[in-house]
C-alpha cells in the first residue's frame, strides 16, 4: 500500500494553489477549522501550513490574531511587477555571456505559457538559488493576474511572442527592454488588474 502524503504538505501544496489562484476573497478571514474540513485534515498541519505561507507573505496576519487572505492593492500589484522585473534583468545580468536564452513558442501551449517558461529559464540560469527563490515567490504571487492580463491585453499572444523572438536573437540589450515594456505596461494597469482580482475571488472549490 502507497504511503499516505504527510499531511502538512498536502495543506501547504493546497493551500498555496487557493492563495494564489483567488481561492479566498481578499481580506477575509481564513478559518482553521473550515479548511481542515476542506482538505479532510486534522487542524495542526492546517495551523503549520498557514503559518508558513503567512512567512511566505501568500497569507496575512489577521490584526487580532488568526490569518487573513492577502489584499493585493494596486501598489502590491505595482511593486511585485517591478520586483519581477528586477529579478529577470538580474538573471540577464548574471548569465550573461552563456548561449541564446532558448525563446521558443513550446509544443501544444500558447506564446503566453511559452513566455512563463522563459522567464523562470533567465532566472535559473543565473544558478543563484536565492535569486530563483525570490522570482518564485513574487511570480506565485502575481499568478493570480494571469488571466486578468489576457482579458485586458487583447494583443497578450502576440506581445508575448514578440518576447521570446528577442530572446532567440541573444539580443541581450533589447530583451532587457522588451521586458521592461512588458512590465511598464502591467504597472500602468495594476489599479484595474487589482479591482479586477479583488472581484473575482472567492471560496475554494471543494477538493
Amino acid at each position: 500500500m502507497a504511503k499516505s502524503r504527510d499531511p502538512f504538505l498536502t495543506a501547504l501544496t493546497r493551500m498555496r494553489e487557493a492563495a494564489e489562484t483567488g481561492g479566498y476573497a481578499p481580506g477575509r478571514p481564513i478559518v482553521i477549522i473550515d479548511e481542515a474540513r476542506r482538505l479532510g485534515l486534522s487542524t495542526t498541519p492546517v495551523r503549520e501550513a498557514l503559518a508558513w505561507l503567512c512567512g511566505e507573505g501568500v497569507i496575512e496576519r489577521g490584526p487580532a490574531g488568526g490569518f487573513l487572505a492577502r489584499r493585493l492593492d494596486a501598489g502590491a500589484v505595482r511593486d511585485r511587477y517591478g520586483f519581477r522585473l528586477a529579478c529577470l534583468w538580474a538573471g540577464l545580468d548574471l548569465s550573461d555571456g552563456l548561449p541564446r536564452y532558448g525563446g521558443t513558442l513550446l509544443q501544444g501551449v500558447t506564446a503566453t505559457s511559452s513566455l512563463q517558461a522563459l522567464f523562470e529559464r533567465l532566472v535559473r540560469r543565473s544558478g543563484n538559488r536565492l535569486l530563483l527563490s525570490a522570482y518564485s515567490w513574487v511570480n506565485g504571487q502575481l499568478r493570480i493576474l494571469r488571466d486578468l492580463e489576457t482579458g485586458l491585453f487583447d494583443d497578450h499572444e502576440a506581445e508575448a511572442q514578440a518576447l521570446l523572438t528577442l530572446a532567440g536573437r541573444e539580443a541581450t540589450a533589447a530583451l532587457r527592454q522588451g521586458l521592461k515594456t512588458y512590465h511598464d505596461r502591467r504597472i500602468q494597469a495594476a489599479p484595474i488588474l487589482a479591482l479586477e482580482a479583488a472581484a473575482q475571488t472567492g471560496p475554494p472549490r471543494p477538493s
